[in-house]
């Protein structure tokens, strides 16, 4: 795969998981963004941390979302130039509710069991 970071996560101690957009891993273009993003989050967290994303990390299924990610416009470019150049397959979906959000599902990812 690679070790480019594409996009920031937020892992939410209190819940012990990183944060979901409705059924889909957050990933945001920016720390700062996911930090917003984690003030405004459903459980309000305070008390969180945000990791770097990677391609590789995604096909682990990092966030343990099934292979189904909620990335900002730009992790989403990076995403889709990685992906196309190692063949990852993949859907793409504006969010409803966000239109500056693509829900991607991810073809191959390697699910984890809980």
């Amino acid at each position: 795969m690679t070790d480019e970071v594409i996009g920031f996560s937020g892992f939410d101690f209190f819940e012990e998981c990183y944060e979901y957009c409705e059924n889909a891993c957050f990933i945001g273009d920016t720390k700062n963004s996911v930090e917003r993003f984690m003030r405004n989050s459903f459980s309000g967290t305070s008390g969180y941390r945000v990791d770097p994303v990677t391609v590789e990390l995604i096909m682990k299924d990092y966030g343990c979302s099934c292979g189904e990610y909620a990335m900002e416009q730009e992790a989403f470019e990076k995403f889709k130039a990685i992906a196309s150049e190692k063949g990852i397959r993949f859907e793409a979906r504006p969010e409803l509710g966000d239109l500056s959000l693509m829900i991607v599902d991810v073809e191959g990812v390697k699910i984890t069991d809980d």
